[in-house]
């Protein structure tokens, strides 16, 4: 089994997201805008996402643009998120020759289809971690559960059903809303801890398309050095031959546009994880955000690394 032409990331790597939510929380701290934002606030405001569970405490008119839950970065990109992660992912799995099954050879087609089922696999375990966390969990979301358990509710809900006349029903109402059941009421979350479904998600997928494209992009790589190598041989001993770059002008550039859309989602996903840093959440419900997500990195693509039986099952990028 060759080994991919560059060692995988190290984990070090991923302290740039722990850097990342300290420079946003400090510069909400020193920056008088951000502090004039926050403070200006008399009314919470709904959740950034409607099954995520969010008390922002922000200005009705923000005065920076990406403190404004509407802006179109949050609805079009961070709202739906984990589609522009599956469809970046997709492009790797259809497009780079660590998973294509172009090669004549058949130990290398097998080679392929494994690192193709291991990557979906991959895939999976996250949308699984994701979903459970933020849209259901046998009923309520993770996120919204454990809002509740930490003491919060829908308040203003909550005040319309004691003044109807419903404050001496036996069912506790904040235990039946969701963030999302919250809002179409009419109300708003407060009390209880948050998680940051934002920080959560964007560290996550953004992880998550950075690992598995360093891995195919190191077994591009050894192809394309082999390729060559072979180019150069089969020109010494036939000048009139083709180049393997005429042949694979086509499939190189899907590799090439594969490449740019994931490395722009990592780019725009982590642009958007430092707007959250400073502009929603208090800083233990963005670092309780980023444990939950880092932890699920390593469970996928660190451990793999030291315990040998889970990396038959789980693969590492590119290997």
């Amino acid at each position: 089994m060759s080994a991919p032409a560059r060692p995988a990331p190290s984990p070090v790597v991923l302290l740039v997201y722990p850097v990342t939510l300290l420079l946003g929380s400090l510069f909400s701290v020193i920056s008088p805008v951000a502090r004039a934002t926050r403070s200006s606030s008399s009314e919470p405001s709904a959740p950034l996402a409607p099954s995520l569970a969010a008390d922002l405490h922000l200005s009705e008119s923000p005065v920076n643009y990406f403190a404004r839950k509407n802006n179109i970065f949050n609805l079009y990109f961070v709202k739906i998120g984990w589609l522009w992660l599956t469809v970046a992912f997709a492009s790797l799995i259809i497009f780079q020759p660590a998973y294509n099954l172009s090669s004549a050879s058949q130990a290398q087609q097998e080679t392929r289809f494994r690192r193709s089922l291991q990557a979906f696999l991959r895939w999976c375990l996250a949308t699984s971690v994701w979903y459970l966390m933020t849209q259901w969990f046998f009923g309520p979301a993770i996120i919204d559960r454990s809002f509740v358990v930490t003491g919060g509710k829908c308040e203003q809900a909550l005040n319309k059903v004691a003044n109807a006349g419903s404050g001496s029903s036996s069912v506790q109402p904040e235990t039946l809303f969701t963030a999302a059941a919250c809002k179409a009421a009419g109300g708003a979350w407060q009390g209880g801890h948050d998680i940051s479904g934002h920080v959560f998600m964007l560290v996550l997928a953004t992880a998550l398309l950075a690992f598995e494209a360093v891995g195919a992009g190191a077994v591009a790589s050894s192809l394309s050095t082999a390729r060559e190598g072979e180019g150069r041989e089969r020109k010494a001993s036939d000048p009139n031959a083709s180049s393997p770059g005429d042949q694979d002008a086509a499939s190189g550039m899907g590799r090439t546009w594969s490449m740019r859309l994931v490395w722009g989602v990592v780019v725009l996903g982590w642009w958007m994880l430092f707007m959250t840093a400073i502009w929603f959440h208090t800083w233990l419900e963005k670092w309780s955000g980023l444990a939950v997500a880092l932890g699920t990195v390593y469970v996928i693509y660190i451990l793999p690394r030291r315990l040998p039986p889970w990396k038959d099952i789980v693969g590492i990028p590119g290997v």
